[in-house]
């Protein structure tokens, strides 16, 4: 991961926190494997924008800017993605929508539409309520504060109750090997139920989350039916996506 450019760095860093109330410096070195020095040098970067407070020999997000600061990151390319996931849409659709800001970006599109909305996302849910022709479904659990959405078992039981016939997800990174990744354990189960419920599921990823962060693998690139990115990606990639997986540019 060291390729990675300095706002790549900086996105990884506050999406590893999200998911963890403190982190190490030396942890934020080992997950982006950069050099101790390079790590304080994002992390000094962050805190003097406001983003993370930085104590001996750790950090956290400061309270209530990690939303913010990861809704109004890379905006353009998430809208772009949006732009283009809309052309996969049809009146009369149902549609699972997965947490995550590129997933919300989509749904500020949406609100003339005449389609059923499956989500957990809190902000999904408070785009679309009020629109005129759209049936929201909420999918309960257990709430998340920090990720603004109802999470847990109870999310995936729903959602085999259900048959969609789209589904957008977002993630935290994908590996060079097509592994999708997720910085939280709950919501890979989540993202497995979505992508059984539905009979089409595409990846929004922006390009510079590839290879992004996270623990855990939700599913592999072979198991959506596509991916909506911005481009280019790097050619490792690039080469594996050709293979496996329908891309779209946006």
């Amino acid at each position: 991961m060291g390729h990675m450019l300095k706002a790549a760095r900086h996105d990884a860093i506050v999406e590893l926190l999200r998911d963890r109330p403190a982190m190490r410096t030396v942890d934020v070195a080992r997950n982006l494997n950069v050099s101790m020095a390079t790590a304080r040098r994002d992390c000094i970067a962050l805190e003097n924008k406001g983003i993370i407070e930085r104590s001996w020999g750790g950090i956290q997000l400061v309270t209530s800017v990690d939303d913010h600061f990861v809704m109004n990151h890379h905006t353009q390319a998430k809208a772009a993605i949006a732009r283009k996931a809309t052309e996969l849409i049809h009146d009369g659709d149902t549609i699972i929508m997965d947490i995550g800001t590129t997933v919300h970006h989509l749904s500020g599109l949406l609100t003339g539409r005449s389609i059923t909305v499956l989500t957990a996302s809190l902000p999904v849910f408070e785009t679309l309520r009020t629109a005129p022709d759209v049936t929201v479904v909420v999918l309960g659990g257990v709430w998340s504060e920090r990720y603004q959405c109802f999470d847990g078992q109870f999310v995936a039981d729903a959602l085999t109750r259900h048959q969609a016939d789209l589904a957008f997800l977002g993630c935290s990174g994908v590996s060079a090997n097509g592994r999708v990744r997720d910085t939280s354990r709950s919501q890979a189960y989540i993202k497995q139920a979505i992508i059984a419920a539905a009979s089409r599921s595409y990846l929004l990823v922006d390009s510079e989350k590839f290879p992004g962060v996270g623990a855990h693998s939700p599913f592999t690139l072979e198991e959506v039916s596509g991916v909506i990115t911005t481009g280019p990606l790097p050619p490792d990639f690039d080469a594996h996506c050709e293979s496996t997986v329908e891309v779209i540019t946006a």
